[in-house]
């Protein structure tokens, strides 16, 4: 967008972008409170839960990298997490798998519908990056990230609470390796299996998206 004095408006500018920042802000100004007295600050370590900090921090901070780091996590968590839902929600959540604590009614009805964020974040974070452009070193960001997320969730967070599956890894009991080593293992699965597929995955979503006013840059 050009600007009345014939100069280009920053991406960030535009009135629907700024809009957003505005209501995630308030999004998260309800959601944490929320996660806070329903299951204790150790939660925020999940990872798609730190996503949302640090799109936060991004939005206010221009910051399109800090942005771009965080969309494939997202974004692919939420292909997942999405369907794996929809099969708990017509099956009364027998059929479920990673989202089976969506329908155990021991946990706060309300904690667990703000759970919903994974469908609709991932849509927000790929519009942004299609707005004001994606950055293609974003999973490098996001592995180094990762180097201080896993060790601080493994010393500050429940065992029970299989926090980022440092215990219980897609419901499998860890018994493979010491504790320790595991973390750091799980150092290097991160990116192989999510932050780097999901970086294609978001690629291939904004070249299918069209022209728009989208930048893809290596």
């Amino acid at each position: 967008m050009v600007s009345a004095a014939g100069q280009e408006q920053s991406p960030w500018s535009e009135t629907a972008v700024r809009r957003a920042r505005l209501w995630f802000t308030v999004w998260m100004l309800f959601w944490v409170p929320v996660i806070l007295w329903s299951y204790g600050p150790g939660n925020f370590f999940w990872t798609c839960n730190v996503a949302q900090f640090l799109i936060l921090l991004a939005l206010w901070s221009r910051n399109r990298l800090l942005l771009s780091s965080q969309v494939g996590t997202v974004l692919l968590v939420g292909v997942f997490w999405a369907p794996d839902f929809l099969l708990g929600l017509f099956s009364g959540g027998a059929l479920a798998n990673f989202t089976e604590y969506m329908f155990n009614p021991e946990l706060p009805l309300l904690a667990r519908v703000t759970s919903l964020f994974h469908i609709g974040v991932p849509v927000l974070a790929v519009w942004l990056v299609y707005r004001v452009g994606y950055d293609g070193r974003g999973p490098w960001l996001q592995s180094a990230l990762t180097v201080a997320v896993l060790p601080a969730t493994w010393l500050l967070t429940d065992p029970e609470r299989n926090v980022n599956w440092l215990q219980e890894p897609l419901g499998l009991e860890q018994v493979w390796l010491p504790e320790p080593a595991f973390v750091v293992a799980m150092m290097i699965l991160y990116p192989v299996l999510l932050f780097w597929p999901g970086h294609l995955l978001t690629r291939f979503v904004l070249r299918c998206a069209g022209p728009g006013r989208r930048r893809v840059t290596s």
